[in-house]
């Protein structure tokens, strides 16, 4: 005789299953930076017209930490709407205060610094200049 088994219970048991998987995954892939102190000291900004594509703004950020300087490029259409207000993305440069504080994680050629918000917002290094 076999004992009875209650499909829905099986169901749950796989969506649990598959939720911790999936937890654990991005637990794992998760990479932990190491954020320094660094200060905004100017914020410019270049456009580049492409007359097929529409234009193409490039913020330039320059954030000092205690020993470096970076220049930080950040790309963006404006004419291209971001599928959620507030939200990073190619039609939007994040927002940062010039002279005020945030975090860089230098990574290879990319830095990760957070905005205004808080959030982390990836930007390729164009230099880099030892103090």
């Amino acid at each position: 005789m076999r004992p009875h088994v209650n499909p829905h219970n099986v169901g749950r048991s796989l969506k649990i299953a598959l939720l911790l998987l999936t937890l654990h995954a991005t637990l794992i892939e998760a990479k932990t930076r190491t954020w320094k102190d660094a200060k905004v000291t100017d914020v410019s900004e270049t456009i580049v017209s492409a007359a097929s594509w529409g234009d193409t703004n490039i913020r330039h950020y320059t954030v000092e930490t205690d020993d470096m300087v970076y220049v930080l490029d950040y790309a963006y259409n404006p004419a291209v709407k971001a599928p959620w207000p507030g939200q990073h993305s190619k039609n939007r440069a994040p927002d940062v205060t010039v002279n005020g504080k945030t975090k860089i994680a230098v990574e290879g050629r990319d830095a990760f610094v957070l905005d205004d918000t808080g959030r982390e917002v990836k930007l390729p290094i164009a230099k880099k200049t030892k103090k």
